[in-house]
């Protein structure tokens, strides 16, 4: 299983590997925008800051899953067309 999915990321466009790239740069920038809003909540304490911080992580969380399927996705098909 491991080895099909590293042939396919290996087998991807450029197009699509630096779309990817880019979209997981995005993720990890969200990612620590949410890791400051929490450590903002550790020193002030306020709980509004927690939840928006933990949502904001899931999101980040969420974008980088979805970056990862939707490269996927595409190249799949991008290689049944052609």
């Amino acid at each position: 299983m491991i080895k099909m999915l590293r042939d396919k990321f290996n087998s991807m466009e450029d197009k699509v590997k630096k779309t990817m790239n880019y979209g997981f740069i995005f993720s990890f920038v969200v990612c620590m925008v949410s890791m400051a809003l929490l450590i903002s909540y550790e020193l002030s304490a306020n709980l509004e800051l927690y939840y928006i911080g933990l949502s904001v992580f899931r999101l980040s969380l969420f974008f980088a899953v979805e970056f990862l399927i939707c490269a996927l996705a595409i190249d799949t098909i991008k290689k049944q067309i052609c």
